[in-house]
């Protein structure tokens, strides 16, 4: 059997470096999209940068190399490179988006090439290069302290205290204490317990969404604009469609106009125009949250549901920092410094990460993480941190980190299925 000749060496050569230039390229499409966006994704960029990286994969197992040279590196190379692209399908179809929008990923056209291609990469023999890399025992050790901690702290059993009875003080006494304190104290309150317990969740819909100020004027240009213009363009003497065209081009010069200053409290005297913490909500990195009129239907979540998103941010914001993920650590870098302006902290840095940003960088180094977003595992992770000691729940969820990480490869491969 011969190998391929030393022109098509050259072909494969020259293939890989046009793969990584558009593998560059898209790359930092992804990061200028995610930065004036407010992390914003395109499923058909993210989908393009995939099939890049499996290409390429495909194309390095290919290329030969002179004996006894290289073939780590390349080893490196190829293992990175695929276990990339898996991850990134991984977290678009992980995204917490609406009930009516899921599967909205497994049905696009591109989902599909990408499938075929990683088949192919596997039929080449591409499995191996997935294999697990070994966790460096520090990074184990403070991972395993970190998750028994943020688990012990969030866990324990809370709001179950029984709320102030005003009924039985004087009549004066009760209109005191609700003109006093009428958030905190109620007439007839609710009893314990709080919340929605398992088994009891809702599910609703809403007419208008909250997105990030440039996301919004983004859908309403690419998205309801055109549409409207289509739908005009059909029935021209509507006069309910041109109505809903001043409403919205309004509402987009509203939105184009606002300016912002994420501070607690109202400045005043305070600008026309202008808006502040006090006013409206923000994204974690402070940008406006504004409503669109789009219909989204969403489940309302659980106690349970909160508790390990408490967990998740928890265990992000203490990781950061520590020498755990270089990714995070980079951001909390940047956002410890001036150059991140607004959006940063130099006194509290770790608040301002996107915490589910933070999680999928996390589960993606530590496959073990994923316990964290999985309700029957995650229940399984409190009985072990509650039924011993801090240190043994330590040593427990370390043996379970080793465990996780060596599965790991058959896992991701399942995500592709």
């Amino acid at each position: 059997m011969h190998g391929p000749s030393e022109s098509q060496s050259r072909e494969l050569t020259d293939q890989i470096q046009q793969l990584l230039s558009l593998e560059a390229a898209l790359e930092e499409d992804a990061r200028a999209l995610d930065s004036r966006h407010s992390g914003l994704k395109d499923i058909d960029g993210i989908l393009a940068l995939v099939r890049v990286k499996l290409r390429v994969c495909l194309a390095m197992m290919q290329r030969p190399l002179p004996a006894g040279s290289g073939f780590a590196e390349r080893e490196a190379a190829i293992g990175r490179r695929a276990a990339s692209a898996v991850r990134l399908v991984e977290s678009l179809v992980s995204e917490n988006i609406s009930e009516d929008q899921k599967g909205i990923v497994q049905a696009s056209p591109a989902f599909a090439e990408v499938k075929k291609l990683f088949e192919e990469f596997l039929v080449s023999g591409g499995g191996g290069f997935l294999e697990p890399l070994e966790i460096d025992q520090r990074k184990k050790r403070i991972l395993s302290r970190i998750v028994a901690v943020s688990v012990r702290r969030y866990m324990g059993d809370d709001d179950r205290y029984p709320p102030l009875d005003i009924q039985r003080y004087p009549q004066f006494v009760q209109k005191a204490l609700l003109t006093l304190f009428p958030i905190f104290i109620r007439l007839r309150p609710q009893k314990p317990p709080y919340g929605i317990e398992e088994g009891e969740e809702i599910t609703y819909s809403s007419r208008a969404m909250r997105l990030p100020l440039s996301q919004a004027i983004l859908y309403i240009e690419d998205e309801v604009l055109p549409g409207l213009e289509r739908r005009l363009a059909e029935e021209p003497g509507d006069q309910g469609l041109q109505e809903e065209m001043s409403r919205v081009g309004r509402q987009l010069e509203e939105y184009r106009r606002l300016k912002v200053f994420p501070r607690a409290a109202p400045v005043l005297p305070l600008e026309k125009g202008y808006h502040t913490q006090g006013m409206t909500g923000f994204t974690p990195d402070g940008e406006i949250l504004v409503s669109i009129p789009v219909r989204v239907t969403f489940k309302s979540g659980t106690n349970l549901d909160r508790k390990m998103e408490l967990v998740r941010m928890d265990v992000v914001r203490r990781i950061a920092g520590r020498g755990v993920s270089p990714e995070i650590d980079r951001e909390y870098r940047r956002l410890r410094s001036i150059e991140s302006g607004l959006r940063g902290s130099s006194r509290t840095p770790s608040f301002k990460l996107d915490p589910a940003w933070g999680s999928w960088v996390l589960r993606r180094d530590f496959p073990f993480l994923s316990r964290l977003s999985d309700k029957e595992r995650f229940q399984e992770l409190v009985r072990i941190v509650q039924s011993g000691s801090l240190r043994s729940s330590e040593q427990r969820i370390a043996a379970l980190v080793t465990q996780d990480q060596e599965r790991d490869t058959e896992k991701r491969v399942a995500a592709l299925s």
